[in-house]
This record gives structure tokens, C-alpha cells and sequence, in this order.
């Protein structure tokens, strides 16, 4: 990584579809990757405190729940694959 960038798992857990939308939108224009609502971005300490102001004036403090948790060590294990399934298919 570069100097001073830290790599971050975003979760979010919001309970409005608007307020989903924006808090959504914020996450995703700082991460990499990801999925729906567990998000990674590499920021530096300028970004991560920028995110959070940006993040915590679109939710509701009662109802929402977003974490930003600093991942130290990390293991990449590659990409799922997608899996195509027909109408009808039952999954267990």
C-alpha cells in the first residue's frame, strides 16, 4: 500500500431507503470493492475522517448502523464466481 493508507471495511445497516441511497452513494465513491452493504476502501487519515462527517450527517443515530472498522492484516482469497440459476431452481 501507499504510505499512510489504511486499508477499511465500510458496513452499513440503514433502515430508510432514502437515507440507504445517499449513505450508499458516499460509501461506494471511496471504495474499491466490495458487496451491497460491506464495502473496502484503502484511505489515508485526511479520507477516513472525511467519510465518517460525510456519513454520520446522512443517517438517522437511532435507527442506522454504519461501521468503519480499520482492517490491519488481510487476506485476499480471489473472487467469487457468479452462479447463474434458471426459474424454477430451489436453493438449500
Amino acid at each position: 500500500f501507499f504510505k499512510g493508507v489504511v486499508m477499511y471495511l465500510i458496513a452499513y445497516d440503514v433502515t430508510d431507503n432514502k437515507r440507504r441511497y445517499k449513505i450508499r452513494k458516499i460509501a461506494y465513491s471511496y471504495a474499491f470493492g466490495g458487496q451491497k452493504s460491506a464495502l473496502e476502501a484503502d484511505l489515508n487519515k485526511k479520507e477516513i475522517f472525511e467519510l465518517a462527517k460525510k456519513i454520520s450527517a446522512k443517517m438517522n443515530l437511532q435507527s442506522d448502523r454504519v461501521h468503519i472498522v480499520k482492517v490491519k492484516k488481510f487476506l485476499f482469497l480471489g473472487v467469487a464466481k457468479e452462479l447463474k440459476f434458471q426459474k424454477g431452481d430451489i436453493i438449500m
